[in-house]
C-alpha cells in the first residue's frame, strides 16, 4: 500500500468520524451545561428540573429511533450521502441552542443530535471497515471511539470556564468543519461495487490506495496490480455475498450471521451495561467526599483524558496484539474494577469507620475503570461491526448494534440512581461486574480473530467456527487444531 493512500485513508477517517466527535460533544454538553441551568446562567432561558430530565434523556430517544433508518439510507443512498447529510443536521442542532431560546427548542435539538449519533453509529463503522486496508482497519476504527471520546473532553472542560451561550457558539462551528471537510472524501468502492457502478468503484479504490495519479509518487504504476488484484476480490466478495438476500431476517437465518451478530451484540451490550454510561453521567454523585489530591471534578476533567489518551494505546496495539485478547482484558478488567468498587461502597454502608481510610480506593478505581474500558472493550465492537458482516447484510447488523447500545445505555443510566437510592451503590457496582466477567466469558467461547483477515477470510473463518461448534469440538478433540491468537486459525 503506498504511504500516500495510507494518508488518504487516515483523513477520510478523521474526516468521517468528525461525526462521532460532534456526537461526543453532545454527550458532553449535559455535564457542563446542566450545572448553568440550575444557577440559571441561560440568560433568559429558565426550565424546572423536570424539563431538564427531557433535555438529557431525550437524544437517547433520537438514538433508539435513528439506527432503523440509518441502515436503510446508506444502502439505498450511499455511505458518503448518508454521512455528509450529518453536517446540516448537527448545524441546526446546534443553531436552535443559540437563536431559539425555549425548552421546545431544546428538546428538538437534543432529539436531533439523537438521530445523528444513531446514524452516525450505524453508518461511519461500515464506512471505514469498507475503505480501510487489512493492515490497518483496526487502527482506524479505532478512530471511532477516539473521536467520541474527545468530543466528551471538549465540552467537560471547554463548559466550566465560559458562557452557555459562548459554549453552544464554540460547538456550533464543528458540524460546519466538519461538513466542509468530509465533502471531499470518495464513495466507498464496496457500495459502488454492490450497486453496479464498477468504474467508479475502480476510482475510488485507486483514490484510497494512492496510485490514482494525483499523489505525485513515482512508484503509482506499483500499486497498480495490488489495486487491481484488490478490486478483484472485492468483486467475488461483493457477487457471493449478494447472492443471499438482504433482508433483517437474513441476520438470523444465516448461521454465519448470526453468530457474528451474537458476538457484536453482546459486546455492545458489554460496553454500554458494563458501567460506562453510569461513570459517565454519574460521576459527581458516586465519588465520595473529600477527595484526595485534587478536586472531584479535576478527576472527573482526568477520567475523560484517560479515555482519550488510552485510546491511542489501543490503536497501536488492535492491529498487533489482536482484536480478542485485548477485549477479554478489557472486559475481565473492568469485572475486577467495578467488583472493588462494589466492595468498597459495601464496606462504606456497613463499616464506614474502617472504609473512611480507603475514600481513595473509588478514585482509583474511577481512573482505572477508564484506562481498562479505552484499551478494548471501547472501541473493539466498532472494528468487529466493520469486519464480521458480508456487504449484504453489514447496513442491518450496524442498525442493530446501534439500537442495542441505545438500549443498555438508556437502561443502564435510569435504573443506576434508582437502584442505587434503594439497595446502595455497591448492588449496581457488582452488577456491571457480573456484567463484564459474562462477556469476557462469552468473548473468549465465541468471538473470532479478524487481526489481518480480509472479509473473505473472516466469513470463512465464520463459516469453521459454525460447523466445528463446542459439541463437535468436544468429539473430535485429537482431530481439531489447537487454536492460538497468532491470526492462524479461530477455536470456537
Amino acid at each position: 500500500m503506498l504511504k500516500s493512500g495510507v494518508h488518504r485513508q487516515i483523513y477520510a477517517t478523521i474526516a468521517a468520524s468528525m461525526s462521532i466527535f460532534i456526537s461526543g460533544m453532545w454527550l458532553g454538553w449535559p455535564s457542563s451545561a446542566c450545572e448553568k441551568f440550575i444557577k440559571h446562567e441561560t440568560g433568559d432561558l429558565h426550565v424546572t428540573y423536570d424539563q431538564l430530565s427531557w433535555i438529557v434523556c431525550m437524544m437517547d430517544l433520537g438514538n433508539f429511533i435513528s439506527p432503523l433508518f440509518g441502515g436503510y439510507l446508506m444502502d439505498r443512498y450511499g455511505r458518503k450521502m448518508v454521512i455528509a447529510a450529518l453536517g446540516p443536521l448537527f448545524i441546526v442542532s446546534w443553531a436552535l441552542t443559540l437563536f431559539v431560546p425555549t425548552t421546545v427548542a431544546l428538546y428538538t435539538a437534543r432529539l436531533m443530535a439523537g438521530l445523528g449519533k444513531g446514524v452516525s453509529y450505524t453508518v461511519v463503522p461500515v464506512f471505514l471497515g469498507e475503505i480501510a486496508g487489512v493492515s490497518i482497519r483496526g487502527a482506524l476504527g479505532s478512530v471511532f471511539t477516539i473521536q467520541l471520546s474527545c468530543g466528551v473532553l471538549f465540552e467537560v472542560i471547554v463548559g466550566p470556564y465560559v458562557s452557555y451561550h459562548t459554549l453552544n457558539a464554540t460547538s456550533a462551528v464543528v458540524p460546519v468543519l466538519f461538513f466542509a471537510a468530509f465533502l471531499w472524501v470518495p464513495e466507498s468502492p464496496y457500495y459502488l461495487l454492490k450497486v453496479g457502478r464498477l468504474a467508479e468503484a475502480t476510482r475510488c479504490l485507486r483514490w484510497y490506495r494512492g496510485c490514482d495519479g494525483e499523489s505525485g509518487s513515482g512508484d503509482d504504476d506499483d500499486g497498480d496490480a495490488t489495486v487491481a488484484a484488490e478490486l478483484r476480490l472485492m468483486e467475488v466478495n461483493v457477487r457471493k455475498d449478494m447472492e443471499n438476500g438482504s433482508a433483517l431476517s437474513e441476520l438470523f437465518a444465516n448461521r454465519n450471521n448470526f453468530r457474528a451478530l451474537a458476538v457484536v451484540v453482546v459486546a455492545c451490550m458489554g460496553q454500554r451495561a458494563g458501567g460506562i454510561s453510569s461513570l459517565t453521567a454519574y460521576s459527581a454523585l458516586i465519588l465520595p467526599e473529600p477527595s484526595p489530591i485534587m478536586g472531584k471534578f479535576e478527576f472527573i476533567i482526568a477520567f475523560a483524558v484517560v479515555l482519550v489518551v488510552v485510546n491511542f494505546v489501543g490503536l497501536a496495539l488492535v492491529d498487533r496484539v489482536g482484536r480478542k485478547p485485548l477485549l477479554i482484558v478489557s472486559e475481565a478488567g473492568l469485572g475486577l474494577v467495578t467488583f472493588v468498587f462494589g466492595v468498597y461502597y459495601f464496606a462504606a454502608e456497613h463499616y464506614p469507620g474502617a472504609a473512611a481510610a480507603y475514600r481513595w480506593l473509588p478514585y482509583v478505581c474511577h481512573t482505572t475503570f477508564a484506562a481498562t474500558f479505552s484499551i478494548g472493550i471501547g472501541f473493539i465492537p466498532v472494528v468487529f461491526l466493520g469486519e464480521m458482516f458480508p456487504v449484504n447484510v453489514r447496513s442491518r447488523c450496524s442498525a442493530f448494534a446501534s439500537v442495542t447500545l441505545a438500549f443498555f445505555s438508556f437502561v443502564s443510566n435510569k435504573t443506576f440512581l434508582v437502584v442505587s437510592h434503594k439497595y446502595g451503590y455497591y448492588t449496581m457496582f457488582w452488577a456491571f461486574s457480573a456484567v463484564n466477567f459474562a462477556c469476557a466469558y462469552f468473548s473468549h467461547r465465541y468471538a473470532v480473530e479478524t487481526t489481518g483477515k480480509t472479509f473473505v477470510e473472516i466469513q470463512e473463518i465464520l463459516d469453521d467456527s459454525v460447523r466445528n461448534g463446542p459439541g463437535t469440538r468436544r468429539r473430535n478433540a485429537k482431530r481439531l487444531q489447537v487454536i492460538a491468537y497468532d491470526n492462524s486459525s479461530v477455536d470456537i
